[in-house]
């Protein structure tokens, strides 16, 4: 689908254009719920988190600038080799963010490589302290910014 022929959804709305959302949102780690079709309020708080993070107006309806950075985000997020992480992620990545934020000074847990409330909360600290968003979750821009403070 092309950005430009979407339709502004909200919640309440339904069909396949909503499902492309939900996939989209998903695809970058928004959790938007199943891909079922029916913007509720699962779809509602993963678009304001992404309205949010894209420093868009972040009142949960997906017009023609949310559907535009949506898009683009989704195709740059092909080429990225790291993971887009949140509260439930776990494995190697995990590790690697939990090592840096602790060298860092924004991280006093273990490193186990699972992320919950105490990593979430460090990345939140660390987000605030770089001047990102601190909504906990670790995008591409805070990768950015976690490769700057381990160089």
């Amino acid at each position: 689908m092309s950005a430009v022929t979407e339709p502004t959804l909200k919640q309440g709305s339904s069909g396949e254009p909503v499902k492309e959302l939900q996939r989209l949102l998903a695809r970058l780690s928004y959790a938007p719920g199943q891909a079922d079709g029916i913007f509720g309020s699962h779809t509602t708080e993963a678009v304001k988190k992404f309205q949010q993070a894209e420093s868009l107006v972040a009142d949960g309806i997906v017009g023609p600038k949310t559907w535009e950075v949506l898009y683009n985000r989704t195709s740059q997020g092909s080429t990225s080799s790291r993971p887009m992480l949140s509260i439930g992620s776990t494995g190697d990545a995990v590790r690697n963010l939990q090592s840096a934020l602790k060298a860092s000074g924004d991280y006093t847990g273990q490193v186990d490589g699972s992320f919950g409330s105490n990593t979430e909360t460090a990345v939140k600290k660390f987000q605030s302290r770089v001047d990102l968003v601190a909504d906990g979750i670790v995008g591409e821009r805070t990768w950015n910014k976690v490769d700057q403070i381990a160089a």
